[in-house]
């Protein structure tokens, strides 16, 4: 059997999918499976040897080149096509059976991991209720093994998200950052992509004792090796969080205008930390108010859940 998946463009919605996949290549594992993959999301699903190709599809290319990973695509001849952007692409490839375009959604509020389980069960694939861990290479966890002290405690920091409304005050970070080092001999280290070196440097200018910077130095492989050592991840709603949760790492997600029943952690060993506001969770992209729903997050919260995780009380 031939199947194609169609994954979604940003990498923390990508690693949502992941159960999907697990799903799907337990019930056909005999089947040759390709992946349509963005540039934020190639280098992930690269890693995954279980998966015969990954074709690269860029948003901004001109509709000529679109055309033409149409055209080879079609040529492929698949047989089914699960499409989690619900897109156009499956009708261009004529597929014996694909994921419809438009489904009716289940009443309430679900987690998107489980939405995305849904999309696979409605072309009869059964769900998959385990976690799905990243591949890891002993290149990767060779490298990060030599960064970690001996006898001290790894907690893993996010402080960036794509989103300015989704960040925690770097100088909140900052100040937990130090309790923890100081109260539970942790190593920090700050992790996040290139694009977020600012948001670290400024946590790691605000804090007492240095951290381990590697925010923009990593690959994603190597970040999942520091998350699968890490003995705590401490982040805001972003791709690091949903890593984290793949990897088995004990979270501490902070949550400010989205919905952690949508996208917070699912793993037993895990707090979400939010001010209960009547505005929030609001999911709007710019804040009418004044952004107190991180604002007026104390630290104190967060130090609290982060305790707890590390001294085994949740």
């Amino acid at each position: 059997m031939k199947i194609l998946v169609i994954s979604l463009s940003n990498l923390g919605d990508a690693i949502l999918t992941l159960p999907a996949l697990e799903a799907i290549l337990r019930q056909h594992p005999d089947s040759e499976l390709h992946l349509i993959a963005s540039p934020r999301t190639e280098e992930l699903f690269r890693r995954d040897p279980r998966l015969r190709r990954v074709w690269l599809w860029r948003k901004e290319a001109s509709p000529l080149r679109q055309a033409a990973l149409l055209w080879k695509l079609f040529l492929a001849r698949f047989d089914l096509v699960v499409d989690f952007r619900h897109s156009l692409i499956p009708f261009f490839l004529f597929p014996r059976r694909r994921t419809p375009l438009f489904r009716r959604r289940s009443p309430g509020i679900r987690h998107m991991a489980e939405a995305h389980l849904e999309l696979v069960k409605s072309a009869g694939i059964p769900p998959f209720e385990g976690r799905a861990p990243l591949p890891l290479d002993e290149k990767d966890q060779r490298k990060i093994d030599r960064l970690i002290l001996p006898q001290k405690r790894v907690v893993v920091m996010a402080p960036g998200a794509r989103s300015h409304l989704k960040r925690y005050p770097a100088e909140r970070f900052a100040r937990i950052a130090d309790r923890l080092k100081e109260e539970k001999n942790a190593q920090i280290f700050l992790v996040g992509g290139g694009e977020e070196a600012a948001i670290s440097e400024a946590v790691a200018q605000a804090m007492n004792n240095p951290p381990v910077d590697l925010t923009g130095e990593t690959t994603l492989g190597e970040l999942f090796a520091l998350l699968v050592r890490a003995d705590l991840v401490i982040t805001n709603d972003s791709a690091c969080l949903h890593a984290a949760q793949a990897m088995g790492a004990p979270t501490v997600a902070i949550f400010g205008p989205t919905d952690e029943r949508k996208y917070g952690p699912r793993l037993p060993r895990s707090a979400v930390v939010r001010r209960k506001l009547i505005c929030a969770p609001c999911e709007r992209a710019l804040c009418p108010y004044h952004h107190e729903c991180l604002r007026d997050l104390e630290e104190r919260e967060v130090v609290e859940a982060a305790m707890q995780l590390l001294n085994g009380e949740r």
